[in-house]
């Protein structure tokens, strides 16, 4: 949708089957070939493609997507265009004008759902009747593209890993056993567990990139610059076609000198919204030791349930910010401009949501405020988020009357669009104006730090409270099913995104496994039962090297788990390598049919020629010498 002044205009943009298969023969995308093994894609050679029976749905809906929005990001400006026409305030570089998407000139730009389509694949996955079956993600990945398919693999992955800490924590709460050794084990267990899962989704990972075509060995590594990225005229030194040029140093500078100072300020505001929260509870228990009443022993957790809360809007305010920050640092590539943000928010977030946990454990040193505090903050974390999830459908549904409404009123007024050489149906226009309403999905950010936050109050600090994995698993439950109603329901579709992993998800959550490998120790360390085993004359400072050994050691049992269990299952591995001997092999096939298999002999002829003809000359050399009609110069080296 595009607005020209106070006009607003609606580009309805598909393409062909013909244009479709082109230019995805131009893009080199990769195809399941009739022999089992991904291929780029060759349109002089599609009948032997999976799929080229039915040439219309060779490709798929997603891949179609991918098409469709590559090519209009490739359309340039000329030379000739200095500014976009109608807004000379707005520069126009010899490049993509997508920019006209962040100028806000494009409204919106979004592909149409397939009604019936998302209809059998809601009915398959949204339903809590399927709560406890698996999630379609093949079909998700076939309509959604592989990025969010493998958010949604993570997600359900993630979810059958907290089974089994789930299973241990209902035990250890329904049981009397009291030990040192009970938190011990259970936070050993946590610390192994959630290294086994983060390698055992890498294997995982690896194979649905594999069989989907898009893993590290078959995506193109060339990457286009972002449509934002801005800078004095330059070539790219690839392509050798003109793009903005920005000096890094300028990036370094402004990522330095600013973005470091305001996340740190934020930080500090953070701290200090901790140490309120710590007067306000001394408060509230000060004042029920005084007056024992129902209505002072509510007031007990109202201070963690504002602090909960605000967690959660200084949470939201700083991604704000981040995200102004990370576009202002004017990052060439989106993956660079993806994992800067991520830092950023990781970093943040880390410290907004579990300084209070680390001041408790670690200053305070008091367990039983920790467990009770950290029992209170997940829990009121997932509740307010579940609400909110419980909302959306709720909310949503009365919208969508409202929409339908107004939908009936404009409907009255649509004009006759041609496409191609005919008229665009009216029920087309009406989904298009439907779903123009409908919210923008941003993303799997979002989602992903929901999930890495959940993941560091499960593990973090898991000896102390042995039910968040309950808590946990419960959430992930509903919170898939959610997720899933939302993506067919709520938002508009969005274009599908090739993937070959995570991305640096997967080095966030290995590194908090590697913290919680440190405050568990340091727990286990501060439990007076086990100071009691220790010698009486054993120094603080010898407590702290063994328990820096017992650490140790565990990070290197965590090590030795991720070295032998491969990042790759060996089969993969295998049918990575055939394919790329049979692409080999048929590209040395091709070289044939063109008549090149004769290029070494080709070479050796030629040089067999030069050789004939160097030996004339020299024949020819001596015996003008020979004549005296050439004199002779003898040089001493």
């Amino acid at each position: 949708m595009a607005t020209s002044r106070n006009k607003e205009t609606i580009l309805y943009v598909g393409g062909s089957t013909e244009k479709l298969l082109q230019a995805a023969d131009m893009m080199d995308m990769q195809k399941l070939y009739k022999d089992g093994y991904y291929r780029e894609f060759d349109l002089k050679d599609v009948s032997n493609f999976e799929g080229s029976e039915d040439i219309d749905n060779l490709l798929t809906k997603a891949e179609k997507q991918k098409v469709i929005l590559h090519e209009l990001e490739c359309i340039r400006a000329t030379e000739n265009d200095p500014n976009i026409p109608g807004y000379e305030n707005i520069k126009l570089y010899p490049g993509k004008i997508k920019k006209y998407l962040s100028r806000k000139i494009i409204q919106t730009l979004f592909p149409l759902h397939d009604v019936e389509e998302i209809k059998r694949l809601g009915a398959e996955w949204h339903q809590f009747k399927h709560a406890f079956k698996a999630q379609p993600i093949n079909k998700i990945r076939e309509y959604f593209g592989e990025k969010i398919a493998l958010y949604f693999a993570f997600l359900g992955m993630y979810t059958i890993a907290l089974i089994p800490p789930a299973f241990i924590g209902v035990i250890y709460f329904i049981t009397s056993w009291e030990s040192m050794y009970r938190e011990a084990i259970f936070a050993v267990f946590n610390l192994i567990w959630a290294t086994i899962f983060l390698e055992v989704w890498k294997r995982y990972c690896s194979e649905l990139t594999y069989r989907w075509g898009t893993s590290d060995e078959m995506i193109n590594k060339f990457e286009e610059p972002r449509a934002n990225f801005y800078g004095e005229l330059g070539k790219n030194v690839v392509t050798g076609k003109p793009e903005p040029v920005y000096p890094s140093w300028k990036r370094s500078l402004r990522f330095y000198g600013v973005t470091v100072p305001v996340t740190f300020l934020f930080m500090v505001i953070a701290f200090y919204v901790m140490l309120i929260y710590f007067w306000l509870q001394d408060w509230a228990d000060a004042l029920y030791a005084k007056h024992p009443t129902w209505l002072n022993f509510t007031n007990l957790y109202l201070p963690t349930a504002i602090y909960a809360v605000i967690i959660g809007v200084v949470n939201t305010i700083y991604r704000g910010v981040a995200k102004k920050l990370n576009d202002w640092e004017n990052h060439r590539l989106q993956s660079s401009y993806d994992n800067h943000l991520i830092v950023k928010l990781i970093l943040f977030d880390f410290v907004n949501c579990f300084i209070s946990l680390f001041y408790v454990a670690f200053y305070m040193q008091n367990m039983a405020v920790l467990r009770s505090h950290l029992a209170a903050l997940l829990i009121t974390q997932q509740v307010i988020g579940q609400c909110r999830e419980a909302m959306v459908p709720f909310f949503f549904l009365r919208r969508r009357k409202q929409q339908l409404d107004t939908l009936a009123k404009k409907t009255e007024t649509l004009e006759k669009v041609e496409f191609n050489g005919g008229e665009v149906e009216s029920s087309i226009q009406k989904q298009a104006n439907l779903e123009s309403s409908m919210d923008i999905y941003e993303g799997t950010m979002d989602d992903y730090l929901e999930m890495f936050l959940q993941f560091g109050y499960v593990f973090l600090f898991s000896s102390v409270f042995p039910l968040a994995a309950v808590w946990a698993l419960l959430n992930n439950i509903t919170e898939i099913r959610s997720d899933a109603f939302k993506m067919c329901r709520v938002f508009q579709r969005p274009f599908a995104e090739s993937a070959s992993n995570i991305g640096a998800w997967q080095i966030a959550f290995e590194i908090i496994s590697a913290i919680a490998v440190m405050t568990n120790c340091a727990l286990i360390g501060m439990n007076p039962e086990v100071r009691k085993l220790m010698p009486t004359d054993i120094t603080p400072v010898n407590v702290v090297l063994i328990f820096v050994a017992v650490e140790h050691i565990i990070l290197a049992l965590k090590m030795a788990i991720a070295y032998f269990i491969p990042d790759t299952p060996k089969w993969v591995e295998i049918e990575v390598a055939k394919m790329a001997y049979k692409t080999k092999m048929a590209l040395h096939n091709e070289s044939k049919k063109n008549g090149n298999y004769n290029l070494m002999q080709d070479v050796h002829d030629r040089l067999e020629k030069t050789n004939q003809q160097r030996e004339i000359l020299s024949n020819q050399r001596r015996s003008r010498i020979g004549s005296g009609r050439e004199p002779v110069s003898l040089i001493n080296r």
